[in-house]
């Protein structure tokens, strides 16, 4: 059958042009999406037929085809082809996550730099860089290099630096998990772990479940790779298990993502027998779940969080940790404890991503795991971010309006407000950066509906002089909003 391509028409490749012959390709491509002539689901061209109707190498077509796989407008199938991807709709509105901190929320373009130095920032839940010990650093760093020598500095094995999967095997025992080094993969950060799990396994069409609220970072990935997304709502002790199980009963999704431990915004933990009842759908259903230890070291009012994976007997959990959040978030490490079943899918995923996470960093935090600093570390900033919560929620109950309400986490670097009705979250975000406040509009956080009634505040960088600025400074814009729209 002879092949159309006129809708293709638009695309001009010059061969005399300075800009690469595939880069050319993908802008004709990203246009055609851009302006809805390539809908979604659409199956592009072969790949050899289409390089032949452009006059180009067939590399050049399968360049330009994984770039726009890789910015989430394709989506592959194996044995079928490339397809346009569902659009990202709100994904660009979304404070998501900076590929060099793992923050998920970005400063203000529009705000000058010399203000944004001066600015009370309590939307960064980045730890403060001061409570890291460089010199603890330096001296393992040197301690590697001394023993490695050139070594330390060569390709790493993509699944990971052995002696450290074997350090984090002997560190998650002390959780419950029962896993060894075959089933860890060391990625370079937690996006990139729930980027290849997407990629492992989703496909156009495919849904899948998460929390409302949620991580913006995870929404994107998962629409990068056509999947549907159909949230379930948090209530105070988890997620709501009578929508799960009448959504799972109706969608059968391939994945279910959550944050069982200090929820991502909202600091929810789930309740033990929430986690029970959530194992139980889970293998009723015969479905994934993708666990996402986002900050759980970092709970004050017991001594520690077990994750949902150490009640995990028939090997579905995916189990996502990141070092980095709480450490150095540069470094870029992080580990996913992966299924068997699906262990040689995620290794290749990882291999195409980046091929190995690198291979120094890997070597100094096995150090820091076998020599009983990470511990001490955690130990240490746990003492001192207490401190400071304390002081945050004491300070918030005294200076912020009635109607104004929040769930009490068990620790984590901020708390998730609830403002009253009259009170939006965009506007009051806006007039707080406008005098010098820094906060996090909630919206972004829902998946599919649209929240206007929910910010995150947080006190990872501040002192508490400028924590209490901070929520006073929020208290008066709140009382100035609620004055212009009294609630009725």
């Amino acid at each position: 059958m002879q092949q159309d391509f006129s809708l293709f028409s638009s695309i001009k490749i010059s061969h005399t042009s300075r800009q690469p012959l595939y880069v050319q390709l993908y802008s004709g491509l990203w246009q055609l999406i851009q302006a809805g002539k390539l809908a979604p689901g659409y199956a592009l061209p072969p790949v050899r037929k289409f390089a032949g109707w452009l006059g180009i190498n067939p590399g050049t077509v399968v360049n330009a085809y994984r770039e726009l796989e890789k910015n989430g407008f394709l989506f592959s199938r194996r044995g079928s082809g490339c397809f346009v991807a569902e659009p990202p709709e709100t994904v660009d509105q979304e404070p998501s996550e900076s590929p060099e901190d793992e923050d998920d929320s970005l400063p203000d373009p529009e705000l000058p730099t010399s203000a944004m130095a001066s600015a009370i920032n309590m939307s960064s839940i980045s730890l403060n860089p001061d409570m890291i010990s460089i010199e603890q650093f330096k001296k393992l760093l040197l301690q590697v290099l001394d023993r490695d020598q050139a070594r330390a500095f060569g390709y790493q094995e993509s699944q990971g630096f052995l002696p450290l999967r074997e350090s984090i095997a002997g560190y998650l025992a002390l959780s419950g998990v029962e896993t060894d080094a075959e089933r860890l993969q060391i990625i370079s950060g937690a996006q990139q772990g729930i980027d290849i799990t997407a990629r492992a396994l989703l496909h156009h069409g495919d849904c899948v479940f998460t929390e409302a609220p949620t991580y913006p970072g995870a929404i994107a990935a998962f629409r990068s790779q056509g999947a549907k997304i159909i949230d379930i709502p948090l209530q105070p002790d988890g997620i709501d298990l009578e929508q799960l199980e009448n959504r799972l009963r109706q969608f059968h999704p391939k994945l279910i993502y959550i944050m069982p431990n200090l929820q991502n915004p909202t600091g929810i933990t789930y309740s033990p027998e929430k986690r029970r009842r959530l194992m139980g759908l889970a293998r009723y259903y015969d479905t994934f779940v993708l666990e996402d230890d986002y900050i759980s070291e970092l709970v004050y009012h017991k001594s520690r969080l077990l994750p949902l994976k150490a009640m995990d007997r028939d090997d579905r959990i995916i189990y996502l940790k990141s070092f980095s959040k709480i450490f150095m978030p540069g470094l870029r490490l992080a580990f996913l404890s992966m299924p068997q079943r699906l262990a040689h899918r995620f290794l290749k995923v990882k291999h195409l991503a980046d091929i190995a996470t690198s291979g120094l960093t890997q070597r100094v935090f096995d150090l820091y795991l076998r020599e009983g600093i990470w511990q001490k570390h955690i130990q240490e900033i746990r003492r001192l971010y207490a401190a400071q919560f304390a002081f945050t929620c004491r300070t918030a109950a005294a200076y912020l309006p009635a109607g104004v309400h929040w769930h009490a986490p068990l620790g984590g670097l901020s708390l998730w407000l609830t403002l009253p009705p009259k009170a939006a979250a965009a506007q009051l975000t806006e007039a707080a950066r406008k005098n010098g406040l820094l906060i996090t509009d909630g919206s972004a956080f829902y998946p599919r509906s649209t929240d206007h009634h929910h910010i995150r505040i947080s006190f990872a960088t501040l002192s508490q002089e400028a924590i209490e600025q901070g929520i006073r400074l929020l208290a008066d814009l709140l009382k100035t909003a609620l004055w212009k729209n009294p609630v009725q």
